[in-house]
């Protein structure tokens, strides 16, 4: 009798043991069940929140405003940002949204957007042809003056290609299509040091990083600036009163240099805006990955009646041998006519790569490659100690390889992503 009420117990408290694991069973599941929809509703919260700061972003880009003030706005139980301004030749926009005191960020680069009828090659009206010389080759859409594209020679070379054109002729104005006027007063601030603020500077160190999510670094010397092995990456500002000199060792990625002179030596590969003042080279071998820009805006003084000098007539921005420029080259001169017709305001040397744009409110020498649009007033070739205008010798305007490309800012125009930051 002792040994079956012993059993009796045992199974009272088995089945009471069983009882329990069940309910702790079931309340860990209910509780993994809440636990799995309050993170489902919270991924979904920050999901819409993510995909609403990217529309928001892309959105802004068909109507672009740059402005130093934060747009703002609520939406449902969350609270949008939007602030566009200048960075180098593209244009920063940062969409935040704000949603449960968590805020969403998105930070990207954008450029105009090309469209069916983007130039391939735009040469102003000067009423004369263009005449195409060697193995000139001219793809996609071609505007050019009243008189059209005719064939040449140089010294007995003579056009070689099958047909004058590939793609479509349009006619061209009097000057290339302009660039937006906030963006020159923008650069023309800039290269004047207005943006120079101690409170931003930093000194030089062999690694530098700062976040686009922060306020601009900058590193300021009256005197010239030579990077050597140094890393910097980020929203950075490398500024000089005189010189700046790249060497191939130095490690830069979309960081903005200013100086009147720039030298970026052979072998360099990074991603940098170059924007000087008086002179611009670029060495050779050079690899300038997208999205990057050089710039001249230039400034330099040329003195009364010297303007058909042999001095005067070099290029100061000048791209050596078998460099690759991924992104955009820009020449800007002040307003008003050209101060020396046959001078080269930018050189371009063959087996130049750029994939982009070229921008020359000025004379180009070129005789290199460029996949997307070449924008100029007037080409210039020298050779055979004879100058020749509105002469392409071997130089090679082909379409674009990059469908949703984004460049330079013209006024009045659309904008697509150059590249997201985060």
């Amino acid at each position: 009798m002792k040994i079956f009420h012993k059993i009796k117990a045992q199974a009272m408290q088995f089945a009471l043991l069983v009882s329990v694991i069940i309910a702790i069973l079931l309340s860990a599941f209910l509780l993994l069940t809440h636990v799995q929809s309050f993170f489902k509703i919270k991924s979904q919260e920050l999901i819409t929140a993510v995909e609403l700061a990217n529309h928001q972003l892309l959105v802004s880009l068909q109507t672009p405003v740059i402005s130093e003030d934060t747009i703002q706005n609520s939406v449902d139980s969350k609270t949008t940002k939007l602030i566009a301004t200048y960075h180098g030749i593209w244009t920063k926009t940062v969409s935040d949204v704000i949603t449960n005191n968590r805020k969403i960020r998105k930070v990207a680069f954008s450029g105009t957007a090309i469209g069916l009828k983007t130039p391939n090659v735009y040469i102003a009206d000067k009423n004369a042809p263009l005449v195409i010389v060697g193995y000139t080759r001219l793809e996609g859409n071609s505007y050019v003056p009243t008189q059209g594209i005719k064939a040449g020679n140089i010294s007995g070379n003579y056009y070689q290609g099958s047909s004058l054109y590939y793609g479509n002729v349009y006619q061209s104005k009097e000057t290339i299509p302009p660039l937006d006027d906030k963006w020159i007063s923008y650069i023309e601030s800039f290269t004047n040091g207005v943006f120079i603020d101690e409170e931003l500077m930093v000194p030089l160190e062999k690694e530098i990083k700062n976040s686009f999510d922060n306020q601009p670094m900058l590193l300021y010397d009256p005197t010239p600036i030579f990077l050597g092995n140094e890393n910097i990456t980020g929203n950075i500002i490398i500024q000089s009163a005189s010189k700046i000199v790249v060497s191939s060792a130095a490690t830069l990625t979309d960081v903005i240099l200013i100086a009147p002179e720039i030298v970026v030596q052979n072998n360099f590969k990074g991603s940098i805006q170059a924007i000087a003042t008086k002179k611009i080279t670029i060495g050779e071998r050079c690899l300038l990955s997208y999205p990057s820009s050089v710039t001249l805006f230039d400034k330099n003084v040329i003195p009364t009646g010297q303007n058909n000098s042999q001095n005067n007539r070099n290029s100061d921005f000048i791209i050596h041998k078998n460099t690759e420029i991924e992104g955009a080259v820009l020449y800007i001169r002040p307003k008003g006519e050209l101060q020396n017709r046959i001078k080269s305001h930018m050189k371009i040397d063959d087996h130049v790569l750029i994939t982009g744009e070229i921008y020359c409110n000025g004379n180009i020498e070129f005789s290199g490659t460029v996949k997307g649009s070449l924008y100029t007033q007037q080409f210039v070739t020298k050779a055979s100690g004879s100058i020749y205008l509105n002469h392409v010798y071997n130089g090679k305007i082909l379409k674009n390889p990059i469908v949703k490309y984004a460049g330079i800012p013209f006024k009045d125009t659309k904008k697509t992503v150059a590249k997201w930051l985060y």
